[in-house]
């Protein structure tokens, strides 16, 4: 995430630069020669200089991770779009199509918080990027790495099927790599895979189960877990369990803070009486 964070590249070339002046400035005093006057000197200054760099860069990435990480937290775990939004809008800007799966990363998530705020032709733009990053994409495991982080996204602006079709594509690009990384996306996929095609079958029972199951797991952050319980309560209107369809509606109003959901929720649970 370091190229989206302006200043935290900034700093990152401050580290590497520092100690090579200072170095370069107090090497005369103790030798009364210029340290780049000898071949030693001038090795010794690029080791310097790359190492210091190195660590800067290293510093900021780990600092730029957890920027974004707490930014994305906002949405995920304390369910309020416009928070991400207001808060991630610079690191937004600073992510240009084509990105790479770290931007992808990001731009996933926030593209969901704009159409859950309503503005769905950005969200619709954020996918358009998101599918020619893809594409630009020359590596399999970099495609897979996009592929992934557009898959929810694609879910909720084109449908379950849409979904399907990536989730697909992405097992069959990342078949055979015995990468520890690639395995792990080929388990998200499969996992992925099992929940669409419940959702994309029709049976209500079994998506009240499967709904059930992420609606109890701390794995899961709880945006999911709300979103879960509002499709277990679609699932419980087709089985015309009433009890069951408010268990779900109480479990999205309660948990679910500034999403868009909430509303719908709570209409729903006016109408039932």
């Amino acid at each position: 995430m370091l190229p989206y964070f302006k200043k935290y590249s900034i700093i990152a070339c401050v580290i590497g630069i520092a100690p090579s002046i200072l170095v370069t400035t107090v090497y005369p005093l103790f030798t009364g020669t210029i340290m780049a006057a000898s071949v030693g000197g001038l090795l010794l200054l690029f080791v310097i200089f790359f190492a210091s760099l190195t660590l800067g860069v290293n510093m900021m990435e780990r600092k730029a991770e957890k920027d974004t990480t707490d930014m994305l937290s906002l949405y995920n775990d304390k369910c309020d779009p416009q928070a991400l939004i207001d808060k991630g809008k610079t690191v937004a800007a600073n992510i240009t199509f084509p990105c790479k799966d770290t931007g992808a990363w990001f731009m996933s998530y926030y593209a969901q918080a704009m159409l859950d705020v309503g503005n769905k032709d950005d969200a619709l733009n954020v996918e358009r990027g998101l599918r020619s990053s893809m594409q630009a994409a020359k590596k399999p495991q970099a495609k897979v790495g996009i592929l992934v982080n557009l898959i929810p996204l694609v879910d909720k602006t084109g449908g379950t099927e849409q979904a399907m079709q990536l989730i697909q594509e992405g097992l069959q690009i990342s078949e055979g790599d015995p990468s520890p990384i690639a395995a792990t996306r080929r388990a998200y996929l499969t996992s992925q895979d099992k929940i669409m095609k419940v959702r994309a079958s029709g049976d209500a029972l079994e998506a009240v189960k499967m709904d059930e199951s992420i609606i109890g797991s701390t794995e899961y952050p709880m945006r999911i877990r709300v979103e879960a319980a509002w499709a277990q309560a679609r699932a419980y209107f087709r089985l015309a369990d009433a009890a069951g369809e408010r268990t779900a509606l109480d479990f999205v109003i309660k948990h679910g803070n500034k999403l868009a959901l909430v509303s719908q929720a709570q209409q729903r649970l006016s109408a039932l009486g």
